[in-house]
């Protein structure tokens, strides 16, 4: 049976072009909806470790702001009632998460996505031991083996677990202490930040064509969890990220922000799993030419560009989450603001001391300037 879309990220962005949500929110979700379709049947070999499609993605936007939760639900409805998929329930343990990997064996894996609408529940449920295991389980060993407390043993055969959730910055801040940023189970999750959505109608309607497109989404879906076996480059990929994988060993984290390190570190695997993901989109063929691996690329590219938002809120410095607010508010005003309206807006959260170092702060990093009375963005 052939595909009958050219392109299934494609046509799932046409499919929610009238939803609220940002757009590189449906990608990402259409990207997960496609890694939890290739499970463990689908691997790219090397020579020492197999690597899996799976991801862990999570959107991060302000609380409401984008409709997070309203682009998971439509990425998971697409995926609902095709044969071999599994999901766990949005809040979850530990000691449940594992027993459903365990009860999910069948034909050689124990696939399943997880999606969680917050994230947040998702890590706290189970403290680090949750983190722990995320951490652990992400590289889809050949099994992993969980000793309980009363003394049984569960093991979890050719695990491979794909993850969805959202959050919030505010939450990362508060939850995650700065000396966890960036290493262990935060290296191996795409951050995806918007704080602005799109404008649309408050109903949506989708035309007949966007209806056609919905079920054929769930068709090829079907199609493409049936792949299997080996993915590999082609002589041009292969040249290409062997350059760029040299390129970047002295620098990886062309940012500076030594936030993101382990993310720049896992790049290369990020890389290679959308590289797949893109691939299983467009064809059943499982081939990663030079155009698949350059799109995978800017994927990972323009993710990055936000991803340092993420983290704003985290560190020791307590008024951290005002310098971005107070930045924030400057940035949206054409003209921009006195010290008087910025001092009438942000006086539930800071002293007139904190203003001025906050104002000080931004002027000496060079993200504003004063022409006249009025602080503007600088630039």
């Amino acid at each position: 049976m052939s595909r009958k879309l050219d392109n299934w990220l494609e046509a799932y962005l046409a499919y929610t072009a009238q939803s609220e949500s940002p757009e590189d929110y449906h990608l990402w979700v259409g990207i997960s909806s496609i890694a939890g379709a290739m499970r463990r049947k689908c691997f790219f070999d090397m020579a020492y470790f197999l690597v899996y499609p799976n991801l862990y993605i999570v959107l991060v936007s302000p609380p409401g702001r984008c409709k997070k939760s309203t682009a998971m639900r439509i990425g998971r409805s697409r995926m609902e009632g095709i044969q071999g998929l599994n999901f766990s329930v949005d809040s979850t343990t530990r000691e449940r998460l594992i027993m459903d990997l365990v009860q999910a064996y069948v034909d050689g894996e124990s696939a399943m996505t997880a999606h969680s609408t917050e994230f947040a529940s998702l890590l706290t449920s189970s403290g680090m031991d949750m983190v722990v295991f995320l951490t652990d389980i992400f590289d889809s060993p050949l099994e992993w083996i969980h000793k309980t407390k009363v003394g049984g043993t569960n093991k979890i055969k050719a695990p491979f677990l794909n993850l969805l959730g959202a959050t919030t910055p505010d939450w990362i801040a508060t939850a995650m202490p700065l000396d966890t940023i960036g290493i262990g189970l935060t290296s191996r999750i795409l951050f995806i930040y918007h704080d602005t959505p799109r404008v649309r109608p408050w109903r949506p309607k989708l035309s007949p064509e966007q209806k056609i497109l919905g079920q054929l989404l769930q068709e090829d879906l079907a199609r493409i969890a049936q792949i299997s076996g080996e993915y590999h480059f082609t002589e041009e990929a292969d040249e290409y990220y062997d350059q760029w994988y040299k390129s970047r060993i002295q620098d990886p984290n062309y940012t500076g922000d030594p936030r993101l390190g382990g993310y720049f570190e896992r790049k290369p695997i990020h890389m290679i799993k959308v590289a797949m993901i893109v691939a299983a989109a467009m064809s059943d063929e499982t081939v990663i030419t030079l155009p698949i691996l350059q799109h995978a690329m800017r994927l990972l590219s323009r993710a990055e560009e936000r991803m340092p938002q993420v983290f704003a809120n985290v560190g020791k410095n307590p008024l951290n989450n005002d310098i971005e607010n107070v930045y924030a508010a400057i940035c949206d005003a054409a003209d921009g603001l006195p010290i008087g309206e910025l001092m009438d807006r942000f006086k539930y959260s800071v002293r007139k001391d904190e203003l001025i170092e906050i104002i000080d702060t931004l002027s000496v990093i060079g993200k504003i300037t004063l022409r006249g009375k009025l602080y503007t963005k600088a630039g």
